[in-house]
């Protein structure tokens, strides 16, 4: 495990967290102050100008900080400018936003239920559709390896999944290995070519296995149900108890419980779970295959994409540390051996 949680992986996660943060600041701070306070037209403009220009000069860093400690290929302008734009798009959707906010609070307080709940249903539409895997579609190849569609058959069928169809995204350039199943009904596993290019057959299979642990436990489909009703209920709380005649001190404890419920569920609750998810796949993954060529799969991936083996959960991460994954399938196979 130490080989691969080094100096180098710890000063490149701080560094890049240091960045990303700044930019979140700069990206959501002066919009959210401007619009509070109240700003013209045209001063906003400016002030939008002037933060897309920091974000522009932080992506160049992050470039620089990408190109030292990855050696990434990328080409310049288009690193920049896609995660210039990331963190630019709030600038423009937080003005929407409040707008939105403003208008539902001019609406007939029933209408105002009414008008939100028919988005929400839309926003669960669209979460229940296939769009986000049509796009990355467009932007992938079918896996083309014989071996690895071979093998990821076989593995379907033990599985009980039926077929998933597996793409293959152009990462080379970002030095990106990473691997995941998209879909909330209709799976479809991506991974990336770097992936497959430094890991051995074995592995990647090892890596479709989790993948399709995921897909037949219904993980995305569960974490976008749950986040679609912890939405609903959050956002009900917001809108309805200024004018429908509640006591006034609960008018005002109802948003804060609202706005509240969203932070803890999206900082804690989500992550949590998606952690437990990712467990979850991985025990299923290695009652699969060789449960050894997981875990070195895991540990090459750290390495590829420099991240530190222990990273704690309380950065709020999304996936467990890999020090904890290999543990928890290490404790797995010799529970199964010994039962």
């Amino acid at each position: 495990m130490e080989e691969y949680i080094g100096e180098k992986e710890r000063r490149y996660f701080r560094l890049m967290t240091t960045v990303n943060q700044i930019s979140s600041m700069v990206a959501f701070l002066p919009p959210l102050f401007a619009l509070l306070f109240g700003i013209r037209i045209i001063d906003y403009i400016i002030l939008v100008a002037v933060q897309i220009s920091v974000l522009i000069a932080l992506s160049s860093y992050k470039y620089i900080i990408e190109k030292r400690y990855r050696e990434i290929e990328a080409p310049f302008p288009r690193y920049v400018l896609g995660n210039t734009l990331s963190y630019a798009l709030v600038s423009i959707s937080l003005p929407i936003f409040i707008f939105l906010i403003d208008f539902f609070y001019r609406l007939d307080p029933a209408v105002r239920v009414v008008t939100i709940n028919v988005l929400f249903v839309i926003g669960l539409i669209f979460l229940l559709s296939n769009l986000p895997s049509s796009r990355l579609k467009r932007i992938s190849k079918p896996l083309e390896d014989p071996y690895l569609k071979q093998q990821a058959e076989e593995l379907s069928g033990k599985l009980g999944t039926g077929k998933l169809d597996i793409f293959v995204m152009d990462l080379d350039k970002f030095k990106i290995a990473n691997a995941g199943q998209v879909g909330a009904r209709k799976y479809s596993v991506f991974i990336s070519n770097y992936l497959l290019a430094n890991l051995t057959p074995e592995e990647n299979v090892a890596v479709i296995a989790h993948e399709f642990a995921h897909a037949k436990q219904k993980h995305v489909l569960k974490n976008a149900i749950t986040a679609w009703l912890i939405t609903v209920v959050a956002g009900n709380m917001l809108i309805l108890p200024v004018d429908i005649g509640l006591h006034p001190i609960l008018a005002f404890v109802f948003p804060g419980v609202g706005f509240f419920i969203i932070l803890l569920a999206s900082v804690y609750l989500l992550p949590a779970i998606q952690r437990h998810y990712e467990t979850e796949a991985d025990l299923i993954a290695s009652d699969m295959v060789n449960g050894e060529h997981l875990i070195s799969a895991l540990e090459k991936i750290t390495k590829l994409n420099l991240t530190p083996g222990d990273l704690s959960k309380y950065w709020n991460m999304d996936h467990p540390s890999t020090k904890d994954r290999v543990r928890r399938i290490r404790e797995h196979i010799l529970k199964r051996k010994v039962t």
